[in-house]
């Protein structure tokens, strides 16, 4: 009854449990969220009295409603961030960042289980929680790109990552015997094309032996303090030690990026933790510009952290 008054103070419109510029989030929206989260064993398990979990969000369910409602707001200002700088998101690019979680994870069913226990999100709801991750990745990106560097800067980190830019595709293999290693160093500069018949007869390297020798691309420099540069020209056959171990390395290809196609990726580099502070200034700026009106049955949006807060009560105490 005391909160009546507050609540016909509303800037949102009727229904609403928040509106962000011209998006509105309707409460049936919220309610279908989170009775559909706290329908999921996983999460009840997560907010169990005492947990973890719990504790973060105040120990009931009030603050769960807040942390979805947090979430919805943060999807419509981050997705008009995106339209601003022109920045989207592809099938195929959540399904390749879902696939790495996936592996980091362990499985699927693993990496469900931590959305859950640390984000309250059910698997049904994971793929949206993906996009806006990558959506965030794209927009870091972008944002970073808008900030100056000189040549030279650029030059200088190009230069400390060079690894990722010149590389080698190379095949190995890898013997116990000095003479064997010569006799297949041989028949491997005779005829390149046999080093993979050569790799799955010989090769005591299980991994690779299965797959003709295959290595993958390497660092270039890596290479290089093997052989040498004057050793690392393609399609030459070399033999080197190490550890024990005779191996005969066949230099396939050189795969290199040059500094004008690859300037993006080291301006990321150069600003490295600077993508994040520059987001959240761009998320803020645009909840400030769209306004972000949250109904006070559930709370107050700040602006600060961007998340939903419990209303202080009008009333307190004295004396």
């Amino acid at each position: 009854m005391l909160a009546a008054p507050v609540l016909a103070a509303c800037d949102t419109s009727p229904g609403a449990a928040a509106v962000v510029g011209k998006s509105r989030i309707s409460v049936s929206t919220l309610q279908h969220q989170v009775d559909a989260a706290l329908a999921d064993p996983q999460i009840v398990s997560a907010l169990a009295p005492g947990s973890q979990f719990a504790q973060a969000l105040g120990g009931s369910r009030d603050g769960f409603v807040r942390m979805t409602l947090s979430r919805l707001i943060s999807d419509r200002l981050i997705s008009a961030v995106a339209a601003a700088h022109h920045v989207t998101v592809s099938s195929k690019e959540i399904a390749d960042q879902t696939s790495q979680f996936v592996q980091q994870a362990g499985s699927l069913q693993s990496l469900q289980q931590q959305a859950a226990e640390s984000v309250g999100v059910t698997p049904g709801q994971l793929t949206g929680l993906i996009r806006l991750t990558v959506l965030q990745q794209h927009l870091s990106d972008a944002l970073i790109a808008t900030l100056p560097a000189t040549p030279a800067q650029l030059q200088a980190e190009y230069r400390k990552d060079i690894d990722q830019f010149d590389q080698l595709d190379v095949a190995q293999i890898a013997v116990g015997s000095k003479a064997l290693a010569h006799q297949i160093l041989a028949k491997a500069r005779k005829n390149p094309a046999s080093f993979p018949a050569l790799a799955s007869k010989y090769s005591q390297d299980t991994q690779t032996a299965s797959k003709g020798g295959e290595v993958g691309l390497v660092g270039r420099s890596q290479v290089v303090s093997l052989l040498g540069a004057a050793k690392t020209k393609v399609g030459s056959v070399q033999l080197v030690q190490s550890q024990g171990e005779y191996i005969v390395l066949h230099i396939i290809s050189r795969h290199v990026i040059p500094l004008s196609q690859a300037t993006a990726q080291v301006k990321s580099a150069l600003y490295a933790g600077q993508g994040t502070a520059l987001l959240q200034k761009a998320i803020s700026d645009e909840g400030t510009k769209l306004g972000v009106h949250v109904s006070p049955r559930y709370g107050r949006w700040d602006p600060t952290t961007q998340t939903v807060l419990a209303a202080k009560s009008p009333i307190s105490r004295t004396g």
